[in-house]
């Protein structure tokens, strides 16, 4: 299991749980992005990004405990569908980053 530092926290981020890369921060706990953002911030943009990422994270998770139960072709589709999500969720937390500063 990977286990990475939160950029905001310090605290222990670890695989299995919700957490996203932000360039300039690195990993963080979704908790704590929100937090950042929700006392820092007042953009309908930001607050979309911010409930369309928690969704795709979420998934994501959802995803790899699925790939986990199956085999075959059925994993390998999971699988593959984990791997655009996982683009997608690169996408806005690249935006992400950028509305942060």
């Amino acid at each position: 299991m990977r286990r990475w530092n939160c950029g905001l926290c310090g605290q222990d981020v670890v695989e299995g749980q919700r957490f996203t890369f932000i360039g300039s921060i690195g990993a963080v706990h979704v908790e704590c992005l929100l937090e950042s953002y929700t006392r820092q911030l007042d953009k309908r943009d930001l607050i979309a990004l911010l409930d369309a990422n928690e969704v795709l994270l979420y998934a994501i998770i959802r995803f790899k405990e699925a790939e986990r139960m199956a085999s075959g072709e059925v994993k390998s589709i999971l699988s593959e569908a984990r791997r655009e999500i996982e683009k997608i969720a690169g996408r806005i937390a690249l935006m992400l980053g950028q509305l942060s500063t």
